[in-house]
C-alpha cells in the first residue's frame, strides 16, 4: 500500500506543534478541515480523470496532463491556455520537490544538533555541510530501484518510530481542561497553520502514478474506495497525533515532539537517530524526480558524448550545493516546511482539482431535468468556493512564508 506512505511522513513529529499553534480543540479542528479538504481534493481528481478516460480513451497518470486535457475540452477562450495551466501544475510540483530536499536536511540537521550539543559544541553551518556531503552518495545514485529499497527500509524505520513514540506521548496524559482550547490567532499564525498542515497532507501529485498502477481502478475511486479509505486513516492520524501530542506537552511542545523527550532517555535518543536516519534513507526518492526533470531539460541542450554520460552527475551535484545553500540560508525546520506547504500544496491541493472540476462541468453531458440542474449549480458553488479558499491560502501563505523568511535571513 503505497497511498499512506506517502501521505504520512517525518513530517508527522511537526503536528503536536501545529495544534499549539491554534490551540487543543481549534488547532485539532484545524487538522480535520484542512484534512477532509484534501481527501475531498483527491476524490476530485481521481473522478474527473476516470470521465475524461470514458471521453477520449486514454489513461492518464499525472495530475498535469489531466488538467491540460481538462482545459481543452473546457470553455473555447481557455483552451489556448492549457499548456499554461500544465505548466503551472508541473513547476508547483517541481518546486514542492525541490523545496523538500532542503526541508529534509533541516530535519536531519534538527536532530543531530540535539543529539551533538550533549557531547560537543558544534556550529550549525557547519553540521549542515556534514550532513550534506555524507548525502553525496544518495545525490550521485541514478538508481530507481535502489532508492525504492532504501525508501521502504526508510518507511519500516519511521513505522517503528510511529509506535514507539505514539506509546510514549499517550502515557500519562493531562486533563484536556489544563490545556488551551484556542489562542489568539493573527495574520501570521492562522497562514502559518495553514502552510504547515498543508505540508503534512501534501501528497495528491501521486495519486494518479499510484491510481494507474491498480488492476481495477473501480475499486480505487470513491469515497469508499481505496483512495477515500486510506486518506480517512490519514486524517485519524494526523488529528490524532496532534491532539495527543499537545495534550502531552503542552506550551512547551516544539517544533517536532521528539525534542521534548527527555534528553538522557534511550528511547529520545533511539528515536533522534531513527528520525534522522528515515530522513537519509528516504530524501533519494526526492533526489531522483527532481534531477530527472532537471536533466531530461538539460540534456537535450547538448550533444558532447562527456556531457551526456556525465552531466547528470554534475546536475545532481550542483542540486546538493543548492539544497546545501538553501539549509544554511534558512535553517529553521518550520519556516521551511511552511515555504514548502505554502505554494505547493496549497495550489495542488486546494486550486487545481476544483478548477478541473469546474472544466469538466462546462461540458458534462447528461439529463437536462431540473434534479440534475440543480445538482450541477451546487457542485459549481462549491467548487467556487474551495477554489477561492485555495486561491487565498496560496497567496496569503506565500506572502506570510517569504515575510518571516526574509525577516529570519535579514536579523
Amino acid at each position: 500500500m503505497l497511498l499512506i506512505p506517502t501521505y504520512i511522513g517525518i513530517g508527522f513529529l511537526g503536528l503536536p506543534y501545529m495544534v499549539k499553534l491554534l490551540g487543543l480543540w481549534v488547532g485539532s479542528s484545524g487538522l480535520l478541515i484542512y484534512g477532509l479538504l484534501n481527501e475531498l481534493g483527491a476524490l476530485v481528481l481521481t473522478d474527473c480523470t476516470s470521465r475524461l478516460t470514458e471521453r477520449t480513451g486514454e489513461r492518464y497518470s499525472d495530475i498535469g496532463t489531466v488538467a491540460e486535457m481538462s482545459m481543452k475540452l473546457g470553455p473555447p477562450c481557455l483552451q489556448h491556455y492549457a499548456g499554461k495551466f500544465r505548466f503551472s501544475v508541473n513547476c508547483t510540483i517541481f518546486i514542492s520537490y525541490g523545496l523538500f530536499l532542503p526541508d529534509l536536511i533541516a530535519t536531519m540537521n534538527l536532530f543531530a544538533k540535539d543529539i551533538l550539543r550533549q557531547y560537543v559544541d558544534i556550529n550549525d553551518k557547519l553540521l549542515i555541510v556534514a550532513i550534506s556531503v555524507l548525502l553525496l552518495p544518495v545525490y550521485l545514485t541514478r538508481r530507481m530501484k535502489l532508492m525504492s529499497y532504501l525508501a521502504t527500509a526508510g518507511n519500516i524505520i519511521l513505522f517503528v518510530i510511529i509506535i514507539i513514540s505514539f506509546q510514549h506521548i499517550c502515557r500519562d496524559l493531562p486533563d484536556t481542561s489544563s490545556r488551551s482550547s484556542y489562542t489568539f490567532i493573527d495574520f501570521l499564525t492562522i497562514t502559518s497553520f495553514t502552510n504547515d498542515v498543508m505540508f503534512s497532507y501534501d501528497g495528491i501529485a501521486m495519486v494518479l502514478p499510484i491510481r494507474n498502477r491498480m488492476k481495477s481502478m473501480k475499486n480505487f475511486d470513491g469515497w469508499n474506495g481505496i483512495l477515500g479509505l486510506a486518506l480517512v486513516f490519514v486524517i485519524s492520524f494526523h488529528v490524532g497525533c496532534g491532539f495527543y501530542g499537545y495534550l502531552k506537552f503542552g506550551e512547551l511542545t516544539q517544533v517536532t515532539y521528539i525534542l521534548n523527550l527527555t534528553e538522557n532517555d534511550w528511547i529520545s535518543k533511539s528515536l533522534k537517530i531513527l528520525s534522522f536516519l528515515t530522513s537519509y534513507l528516504t530524501i533519494g526518492l526526492s533526489v531522483f524526480v527532481v534531477a530527472e526533470i532537471i536533466w531530461t531539460y538539460l540534456k537535450e541542450k547538448f550533444t558532447n558524448a562527456i556531457v551526456q554520460n556525465y552531466g547528470e552527475f554534475i546536475c545532481r551535484g550542483i542540486l546538493l550545493i543548492f539544497s546545501c545553500a538553501f539549509t544554511i540560508l534558512i535553517p529553521e525546520f518550520q519556516l521551511l516546511i511552511s515555504l514548502t506547504g505554502c505554494f505547493g500544496a496549497n495550489y495542488a491541493t486546494l486550486v487545481v482539482p476544483f478548477v478541473i472540476k469546474m472544466l469538466m462541468l462546462y461540458n458534462d453531458e447528461g439529463s437536462l431535468l431540473p434534479v440534475d440542474k440543480l445538482k450541477r449549480k451546487l457542485t459549481l458553488f462549491c467548487c467556487l468556493v474551495i477554489l477561492l479558499v485555495g486561491i487565498y491560502s496560496v497567496v496569503a501563505g506565500t506572502c506570510a512564508a517569504v515575510y518571516m523568511a526574509v525577516w529570519h535571513i535579514v536579523l
